[in-house]
């Protein structure tokens, strides 16, 4: 497969192949050598949908294929491969456990299903220029996002009150009831 810039053959040519665009190529060092998401290398690519052309990029045959050649050129050159990485993890997660390192435990646990495909750390950000913004535009943006998290918040603290009860109710246990006194 022919690096962006260089002329495809002419059987590809003939059999109706294409060359990556530079933007094609840009996702795709986006996200496999940034740790991006694939929105997110969309989105730094400059496509102006990034959710949907990040699933188009990933179904169309000529950037799949550099894919795996790019993910091919990085396991010769580094060494590195998911499996090898995955083992390894289990292997830090398994004397981790052992030796009573929880924290590092669960922590080896969580890269090794991130690696695996099965986790997958979603965040929104918003990123907005407050640098204009005055002291009471900036005060009123924080009461809107404290009003937005408390209407999505559930109050589970249960209310203390006084509990009424008859004192014959109370049972002392300090005290062996088959044994008198």
């Amino acid at each position: 497969m022919p690096k962006v810039g260089e002329d495809l053959p002419v059987e590809q040519r003939m059999a109706g192949h294409r060359r990556l665009s530079p933007q094609q190529q840009e996702f795709l060092n986006n996200y496999l050598h940034k740790d991006m998401t694939q929105t997110e290398a969309a989105r730094q690519a400059q496509y102006k949908n990034p959710s949907v052309s990040a699933v188009r990029l990933l179904r169309n045959p000529v950037v799949a294929e550099r894919l795996q050649e790019m993910r091919l050129e990085a396991q010769a050159r580094f060494g590195v491969t998911v499996d090898k990485s995955v083992r390894d993890l289990k292997q830090i997660r398994d004397e981790a456990w052992k030796a009573g390192k929880l924290s590092e435990a669960i922590r080896a646990e969580e890269l090794r299903l991130k690696a695996a495909g099965l986790l997958i750390n979603k965040q929104h950000v918003v990123k907005e220029d407050i640098t204009a913004a005055t002291k009471e535009q900036i005060t009123e943006k924080l009461d809107e996002f404290r009003r937005l998290a408390e209407s999505r918040m559930v109050n589970v603290t249960p209310d203390v009150g006084v509990i009424e009860h008859d004192p014959q109710d109370i049972v002392d246990d300090t005290v062996d009831p088959t044994i008198s006194q």
